[in-house]
């Protein structure tokens, strides 16, 4: 396998890439981290060789073919952009930037430099998702009309009072976070349709109320109750698309949903067919007519890792120069979807999507 790894960021989501690529046995050269205490005990536990606390050292080794991007929201451009410009494909995790302008500039660097970026937008390798697109690409839901996104968490605010809460590092709640995770499987599920407007509302009823937030536990935690919570801890918006087509989108890190309620619900309804599933569920129902009834199909899924499957797609665009499976092209139409509804929450009017 010709193609050799740096990781930035080893943190939770770099430490689940390492584990990926030694399980598939694709080489991890270097971990950068400015935290370099934090890097050397990733390599230590992966068999990685080499650590550095500066990206830019990693991005200028040339033995480094690819890099994954793991770090907080607000250095994902500079990062992408720094192994691009030194010659390196990228891995990008989700959200791809804060915003679509940057968005835009790691796009534009990398078809100068002509360099692949793959958005880490892992939903959609999951097992559910790929049969769920097999039944969509062969028509059984005919003319997809409607769908539902939805991402709900009872009290699930990640490291109250840390980066993930303040938006000058996250960029946002978990429309950002988890929401864009939704929105573009729906997208991808529908071919990725021409988004038009938004209608859409945000609201923080939990977060800023820190000291008295009652929750059960933290990813990302503990809490840092002297720090900063200034994005929203739910939102709410309905998309509508070139050719009629909608889409409802629901994500939460904290709302007064019901225990034992399906909290991931994902919905895609047709002239044809329908079809509901969990987001990382074990199970896809396909409502359809046969024989003059009403059926429902309840297909056996392949067995497959989601985190395996990307990368796995990773390495085959880098090592053959075709699209990536989430390209950065994918990446900017969701954050555009993004940044319209944060648009018209805050306008409280319907927007055009930018």
């Amino acid at each position: 396998m010709g193609i050799k790894l740096g990781i930035v960021g080893a943190g939770t989501i770099g430490q689940v890439h390492a584990q990926t690529a030694k399980r598939l046995g694709v080489p991890v050269v270097c971990i950068a981290d400015v935290n370099e205490a934090a890097a050397k005990k990733l390599a230590s536990a992966e068999g990685v060789p080499n650590t550095t606390a500066n990206p830019a050292e990693m991005f200028a080794d040339k033995e480094i073919t690819a890099v994954i991007v793991g770090v907080p929201n607000k250095f994902h451009k500079d990062m992408a952009l720094g192994a691009i410009e030194a010659g390196k494909d990228v891995l990008l995790e989700k959200p791809m930037a804060l915003n679509v302008g940057e968005c835009a500039q790691i796009n534009a660097a990398a078809k100068k430099h002509g360099r692949l970026v793959q958005m880490g937008f892992v939903n959609r390798y999951s097992p559910v998702a790929q049969s769920a697109k097999s039944f969509v690409d062969a028509g059984e839901l005919g003319r997809i009309y409607h769908a539902k996104a939805n991402i709900y968490r009872r009290r699930g605010i990640p490291g109250l009072g840390g980066w993930f809460t303040t938006k000058a590092l996250s960029g946002g709640g978990p429309l950002i976070d988890v929401g864009v995770h939704i929105i573009d499987l729906a997208m991808h599920l529908m071919s990725f349709p021409k988004p038009l407007r938004v209608s859409g509302k945000v609201y923080a009823n939990f977060g800023p109320r820190m000291k008295n937030y009652l929750f059960e536990s933290m990813w990302a935690g503990p809490p840092r109750l002297d720090g900063k919570f200034d994005v929203e801890d739910a939102a709410h918006a309905l998309v509508r698309f070139e050719g009629g087509l909608t889409m409802e989108i629901n994500a939460t890190w904290a709302m007064n949903f019901p225990a034992n309620s399906v909290q991931n619900l994902m919905g895609f309804f047709g002239d044809k067919g329908g079809m509901t599933f969990e987001l990382g569920g074990t199970s896809l129902r396909v409502a359809t007519e046969s024989n003059g009834h009403n059926v429902d199909i309840t297909p056996t899924l392949r067995d497959a890792n989601g985190w395996d499957e990307q990368l796995k797609r990773f390495v085959h665009s880098v090592e053959t120069r075709t699209e990536p499976g989430a390209s950065g092209a994918k990446g900017q139409i969701v954050q555009s979807i993004i940044d319209a509804i944060y648009d018209s929450s805050e306008k409280d009017r319907e927007v055009e999507v930018g």
